[in-house]
């Protein structure tokens, strides 16, 4: 247990990293699956119209109070909200819809056309990427 005092040994900090990017590369392999079954044109929302609806506009509350918060600006801060809000609800529904593209099909494998090698390498892509985005940008 000594192992765990020590938080800023090279064990655990490989740990975290390691931790932070495949949190990171799944949450992205699930956009992709979700973006893949959006954009598949058979699909439908794998959620109603009330939730994302929802969704907008608690993202769009927390964004113009944070930037206002930041600049006195209130023209920038509706349109920057605004944008913000689009971005996050597009991002919960491709979320969502990834899970609901894993749980819906029974076989993911073989019903999608994906092999497990494709989803393999992209997993070790979104690895990498999120690794790199974890350094430069967020420091985590």
């Amino acid at each position: 247990m000594a192992g765990f005092k020590d938080e800023t040994g090279p064990g655990m900090i490989i740990a975290r990293a390691i931790a932070i990017s495949a949190i990171m590369s799944i949450a992205m392999m699930l956009m992709a699956l979700g973006f893949m079954q959006l954009l598949s044109g058979s699909a439908d929302l794998p959620v109603s119209t009330a939730i994302v609806l929802i969704v907008f506009a608690i993202s769009f509350i927390a964004a113009v109070v944070l930037m206002e918060r930041a600049d006195n600006d209130q023209t920038a801060s509706l349109v920057g909200g605004a944008a913000i809000a689009l971005c996050v609800t597009v991002l919960v529904i491709a979320l969502v819809s990834g899970v609901s593209y894993i749980g819906g099909q029974g076989d993911l494998l073989q019903n999608s056309g994906t092999d497990l090698n494709t989803l393999l390498t992209g997993f070790a892509i979104c690895l990498v990427v999120s690794l790199i985005i974890n350094r430069l940008t967020l420091k985590l």
